[in-house]
């Protein structure tokens, strides 16, 4: 039987991080598309370390290193997941579900999606549904967390949303859990928010990336690791509705190009 929940103890892992986010950037929130294309210039390492501290009063607050073992799924690697529900129509899901599809026909073991990032560790929370919706291994030690957008939320939203997994993915590193794992071990994480050129829209990219950018490499180095992010466009002929052959799929997704273009 689960412990009963104290009042003080924060219902996510995440919890407060777009409020924090919302009002360091003096917007009324993340979601509004409106308030994020006026944003102004920030300065990327004092948003990232308030997201990472936001982060890691949760994870000490819910005494989170007490369930670090009570999920096998999190960080796993290698794990595929094609398999997609018929009634879940969702362009993201569908082309996710696809990439993982394509990798199983050609046994790649590069690629995996839905790594679980926080299962178990909160008890009662919904955290057990987080998680990052692909990831590509370099090399030994040099992994890719991609966030696929396709239509939903906004760039900055997505930008949060990466950088928080990459908050719990340092948190984990340093409490780690008693199984081995493949992406603990890394030494070099890229963050990459992943969609099609029309979602990036009016939006001040070149700040958002800049500044994240700054924030995340700021904080991986004091953390000993190697970190970077930024926005890449997903290509125009991979579509939902009109999937190309896995070969090709995999191709022009390995190809994409910066969505920042100078």
């Amino acid at each position: 039987m689960a412990s009963p929940r104290n009042s003080d103890q924060p219902k996510s892992l995440l919890d407060g991080v777009e409020a924090s986010v919302s009002g360091a950037l003096s917007i009324t929130s993340l979601r509004h598309r409106s308030a994020v294309l006026k944003l102004p210039p920030f300065d990327g390492r004092v948003l990232v370390a308030g997201i990472f501290e936001t982060i890691r009063h949760n994870y000490l607050a819910s005494n989170a290193t007490t369930n670090k073992d009570r999920s096998k799924q999190n960080w796993r690697w290698h794990s595929l997941q094609p398999q997609i529900a018929a009634h879940n129509r969702s362009p993201e899901v569908v082309i996710e579900r696809a990439i993982a599809a394509a990798c199983v026909a050609l046994n790649r073991t590069d690629w995996a999606n839905q790594i679980p990032v926080a299962s178990g560790l909160v008890e009662g929370a919904g955290d057990g549904r987080r998680a990052i919706d692909l990831v590509r291994r370099h090399d030994e030690n040099h992994f890719e967390l991609i966030e696929l957008k396709i239509a939903s939320d906004n760039p900055l939203y997505a930008a949060v949303e990466i950088v928080g997994y990459a908050c719990l993915w340092l948190l984990a590193r340093s409490d780690r859990p008693g199984r081995s794992s493949a992406m603990l071990d890394a030494e070099r994480i890229d963050l990459t928010v992943l969609a099609p050129e029309a979602y990036y829209g009016r939006f001040p990219l070149a700040d958002i990336e800049s500044s994240f950018d700054e924030g995340v490499r700021a904080l991986g180095s004091g953390m000993g690791v190697t970190m970077s992010f930024g926005f890449r466009r997903l290509d125009d002929s991979i579509d939902a509705g009109n999937l190309l052959a896995p070969r090709e799929l995999l191709d022009r997704l390995e190809h994409s190009l910066p969505a920042c273009l100078t």
